[in-house]
């Protein structure tokens, strides 16, 4: 920048920013970097007076009277009107792939999660997952919830739940991705009862940190009194406990009781996840056991 030109002046902080002066309409006329001393060069374009200083993080109009361009060069800026920010090209370019990103997600999370308000309305979810709370404590107080899980005898889902396809014929790694399609596969299925197709969404739903969709499906797994329910519901809490801090009401006393009691109802994920609880707390035989029944009923589980 020449000694002599007209300039504006930025602060200290910001040399070597990239800039634009243009013409209103966007024709550029000059652009460079602010110099060391953090300026930038401005040039006329006759029979103009509006133009625009444009950086990355904000565009500014300036209105320069025709004797502006006669003041000392550190007089300019002071002879010229330098209107508010505006939002930058870049920055509203970013705004709008920030909007198609969030109306994406929103589309996402709507797909997931719509099939199971045909059977649970919204308003009812909180109501199931009570009382699914409620009968998950008087199952504690009876004798097979007192039972030590190092006393655990393999129980296995009945026949019909055990019949549902395994997700193996499902898109899942695409469906993790949020492919549309493969949501659909998934959702096609788990609205025709696929119990395993609902447990893939709510594991979607957890990666998304979609703690609202999970629940829904956590009471369409309870009321359709399918035992991965209280295990979905156990790493329900555990996330959200560890997400929201203490004034959350969970403990790691609770996830446990809870895949225990899915794991007692026969659900193989259940039993797989305690055996890996049990593993770390030591008590490496009952874990072994249990894991034995889960990889029987699910061999995926041994892998």
């Amino acid at each position: 920048m020449a000694a002599e030109e007209p300039y504006l002046q930025l602060e200290a902080r910001m040399s070597g920013e990239p800039y634009q002066w243009q013409l209103p309409d966007g024709e550029v006329i000059r652009k460079g970097l602010s110099d060391k001393a953090a300026r930038v060069a401005v040039s006329a374009r006759d029979g103009h007076e509006d133009y625009v200083l444009e950086m990355v993080w904000g565009r500014f109009p300036v209105k320069v009277p025709a004797a502006c361009w006669q003041q000392p060069a550190d007089a300019f800026e002071r002879c010229v009107t330098i209107r508010p920010r505006e939002d930058s090209v870049w920055q509203r370019e970013q705004q709008a792939e920030s909007d198609r990103e969030s109306d994406l997600r929103r589309r996402t999370r709507e797909a997931r999660v719509a099939w199971v308000f045909e059977f649970v309305p919204a308003r009812k979810v909180a109501g199931v997952l009570s009382e699914a709370q409620t009968s998950h404590r008087r199952w504690l107080a009876s004798p097979e919830g007192r039972q030590d899980p190092g006393a655990f005898r393999c129980a296995r889902l009945d026949a019909k739940l055990a019949s549902a396809p395994s997700q193996r014929t499902l898109p899942r790694a695409d469906m993790m991705l949020d492919d549309a399609g493969a949501i659909a596969a998934y959702v096609r299925a788990a609205r025709a009862g696929n119990w395993r197709a609902a447990g893939g969404l709510f594991d979607a739903m957890m990666a998304d940190e979609d703690w609202e969709s999970a629940q829904a499906v956590v009471a369409w797994l309870l009321r359709e009194r399918v035992p991965a329910g209280y295990n979905k519901l156990a790493t329900l809490v555990q996330a959200m406990s560890q997400y929201e801090g203490p004034t959350y009401d969970g403990s790691l006393s609770t996830v446990e009781s809870l895949r225990w009691h899915a794991a007692q109802l026969g659900d193989p994920a259940a039993q797989s996840d305690l055996a890996d609880m049990l593993s770390r707390a030591g008590k490496d035989a009952a874990a072994e056991r249990l894991r034995a029944c889960a990889v029987a009923q699910n061999p995926a589980l041994g892998l």
